[in-house]
Order: structure tokens, then sequence, then C-alpha cells
């Protein structure tokens, strides 16, 4: 799905737009599901095993009153999202086709060929800090989270010049998704802070048969 970079790009322009009580616990949140040892994104199947969609019910149900109080929370369920989006966006809105063979790799090749202009754009600095006492967060009764790589690839992703030509995730498509990953998130944050119950996961399911 998408990249870290591009995932900090979002939440770095949501602070923007509504109020946090700790950024940085909302910014870690937001990256740290990426580096999970096991189902982080919280994926399920149904349908008889058709269809796969984040659960997001049982996030909430797990953590809805921490994540209105608690930004590390809240940052980890905005991936989810984010990631939801992702895939509509490039899927269904851009007609992304992972089958032919190396298409998944190019598609990753374009992120680090287009991560020095996302950093440069929003002006993202590589300060992403592990919270004190992670090891005890509830959050981490989902899976362990591997931290020591995530701050290995976030220096790498700083740091890396990529070689070749973009292939598919061009600059122009980053700056589409993120202002429509943003607006996504601020709405799901309007909604869970006025008591609503938050996306439909299942409007946010895919089938099995083309997709992963």
């Amino acid at each position: 799905m998408a990249s870290s970079i591009v995932h900090s790009a979002v939440i770095s322009e949501l602070i923007k737009l509504r109020s946090f009580a700790d950024p940085n616990r909302l910014r870690f949140g937001a990256i740290v599901v990426d580096f999970g040892d096991g189902n982080s994104h919280l994926k399920v199947t149904f349908d008889g095993g058709r269809k796969k969609t984040y659960d997001l019910d049982a996030f909430r149900s797990a953590f809805g009153k921490r994540m209105l109080e608690d930004d590390l929370y809240l940052g980890y369920y905005l991936h989810l999202i984010q990631d939801a989006v992702f895939r509509r966006f490039v899927y269904d809105k851009h007609g992304w086709d992972p089958i032919p063979p190396g298409n998944v790799e190019k598609l990753h090749n374009d992120y680090s060929l287009v991560n020095r202009y996302i950093i440069e754009k929003y002006r993202l600095t590589n300060d992403i800090a592990v919270p004190e006492g992670f090891e005890e967060e509830r959050l981490c009764e989902i899976c362990r989270f591997n931290t020591r790589l995530l701050a290995e690839s976030m220096d790498s992703f700083f740091n890396s010049a990529a070689n070749g030509e973009i292939f598919f995730f061009t600059k122009a498509m980053s700056d589409e998704y993120i202002a429509e990953a943003v607006a996504a998130c601020a709405k799901e944050i309007d909604e869970l802070r006025s008591g609503a119950n938050g996306l439909d996961m299942y409007a946010c399911a895919w089938d099995r048969k083309h997709r992963t």
C-alpha cells in the first residue's frame, strides 16, 4: 500500500486541519502499522473467503475510546483508513494491475523515486520517535512491532537516492492521493469525535481473486 513517506505526508497535512493532543504519537502510530510481525493491518476475509477487508470494527471495538484520548491509537487507525483509500485510488481510479511479473517491484521503486519529492514538498523531517514504554501499550496485543526496522527504514527513505524511471505512481498521483487521504481522514476524525460509527469496513472490501 502507500509508502511510509506518503503516510507521513498525509499526517503532516492533517495536523494543519485538525487539533491533536500529541502529534508525535499520532505520527508514530500512523507509521508503525507497516512494521508489524503479523496481521498488523487487521485484514479479514468474508463472503466464504472470496472477499477481504480491514477489520475496522474490531479496532474500534478494542480501542474506540482510546482513539479519542490517545493519538497513538488514532494514528494507527488512520493508517488503515489511508490504506483503504489507497486501494480504491490505485486499483479503481487508476487501474493498477499487480499481476504481471515485476509490477509490484516497479511500484515499490516508484515509491523510492517519488519519496524525495514528497519529503521536500510537504517539508517532512525524519523525527519519528518510539514512544516511551511502547512495548507495554495495548496496541501491541495486535502483534509484535519491529521498531528498530522502522527507524532504519525511515533513515533509508530520507537518505537514499533511487534510480530509474517512474513506472506508475507519479508525483502528480502522489499529490492527488495525499489530498484524498487527508480529506478522508479529516472526515473520519470528525465522525468519530461526534460519536458516529465511522467508515463501514465492508465498503472497503476487495475481491481476493484479483488482489491480496
